[in-house]
């Protein structure tokens, strides 16, 4: 008959209950530690966020411009891709705003060039491709646009806009917060840019989401940044032409003419001081006649007149150019200053020419030569 000890089973359940408490207590300190560990790195990845667009914001705040008359000229134009179609298959008003302000860029004589750049990783999503053909449809010619397949990431379009294409200063597209990332993206790796807004058309929820994704991608920037992130690829580099400010042909040999002020790339057209050069070994003689046309299409035509100018025929009157001819000695050259108030020359995307009348011995002649000198407003 075993006998029962009641002490024994009372120090069991103690011993029990010790190791329980024991386990209890170990699990609550793993947890605290774990809560622990987590909200401190909530609140370095808030503090970094926080770091990062405050670093943003206050860096690129002076270079974003909103209305397109006031944005400075740039030789090229970095335009950042998206989908043409949203996730409803349904046109993507960020792309078509895109697309929107910088055809007016260009019209507006603020951008010669402009590098689509976007994703191409496959045959059936190609967004260069489809920047180019709206461009296109939108009035800027083919040979303006320059297509940038591996723009993957805001990180490869803007390095390889300089290490691709030689750009040391750009006007990059896109709307306000993506363009101030890559603002910065552009100051890190020595590009002078400044930055179109193109229209953001969204609801408020929709504006949140895009505001905390982007916040998020300039954490994703700073650590890219950080370590000296490159682009998925480079490649080999391509030059970019300078737009000709001036061309000039005649249809005879002997005389040149060029335009000497003002600076045609930057100003706008109150008079025009042309200087002519006679080459040959006999006199020329030339007058203050003039016409200035404009490119259209495959051809030419005389440039609208002004308003001004408009009025004063409206009323009956008209302007009349004085007959006078100068002579000018072989080798010889001399200037003269045009008012062009008659035409309007306002379309700063357009190729005019300047038109001018010349003549060589023997005197008199039946038809006089004509001299052409085409250039660009900016």
């Amino acid at each position: 008959m075993s006998k029962f000890y009641p002490h024994v089973n009372m120090v069991k359940n103690v011993d029990y209950r010790q190791k329980k408490n024991m386990k209890s207590a170990k699990i609550k300190i793993q947890i605290k530690r774990i809560a622990l560990v987590f909200f401190a790195f909530m609140f370095v990845m808030v503090a970094f966020t926080i770091y990062a667009n405050v670093k943003v914001e206050r860096t690129v705040k002076d270079r974003i411009y909103t209305y397109v008359d006031s944005i400075p000229y740039r030789k090229v134009a970095l335009l950042l891709g998206t989908s043409p179609l949203d996730r409803h298959g349904l046109p993507n008003t960020y792309f078509t705003n895109r697309i929107n302000t910088a055809s007016e860029m260009y019209h507006a004589g603020k951008v010669d060039f402009i590098i689509a750049s976007g994703d191409n990783h496959i045959k059936e999503y190609d967004e260069p491709t489809a920047m180019r053909d709206s461009l296109m449809a939108h009035g800027v010619p083919e040979e303006r646009i320059i297509l940038d397949f591996a723009g993957f990431r805001t990180l490869d379009s803007v390095v390889r806009a300089k290490d691709v294409f030689g750009c040391d200063s750009l006007t990059i597209i896109s709307q306000g917060d993506h363009d101030a990332r890559a603002l910065y993206l552009a100051k890190a790796n020595g590009i002078d840019a400044v930055a179109a807004v193109a229209p953001l058309r969204s609801g408020r929820w929709a504006r949140i989401r895009l505001a905390l994704r982007e916040w998020l991608a300039r954490d994703k920037m700073m650590l890219d940044l950080l370590f000296d992130k490159k682009p998925h690829f480079l490649g080999e580099k391509i030059t970019i032409p300078d737009k000709k400010t001036q061309k000039f042909y005649a249809t005879a040999e002997g005389m040149t003419m060029r335009i000497v002020s003002p600076d045609l790339i930057i100003n706008s057209v109150d008079s025009i001081v042309v200087e002519f050069t006679n080459n040959r070994s006999s006199e020329m003689t030339t007058g203050e006649w003039y016409r200035i046309d404009v490119k259209s299409g495959d051809g030419w035509r005389e440039a609208p007149y002004s308003q001004k100018f408009l009025d004063i025929l409206a009323k009956g009157s008209d302007v009349v150019v004085n007959d006078i001819g100068y002579g000018l000695l072989s080798g010889g050259s001399f200037r003269m200053t045009e008012k062009p108030w008659i035409y309007d020359l306002s379309d700063r995307s357009a190729t005019y020419r300047l038109v001018k009348t010349f003549d060589y011995p023997p005197y008199p002649i039946q038809k006089s030569d004509t001299a052409y000198l085409e250039f660009q407003i900016r």
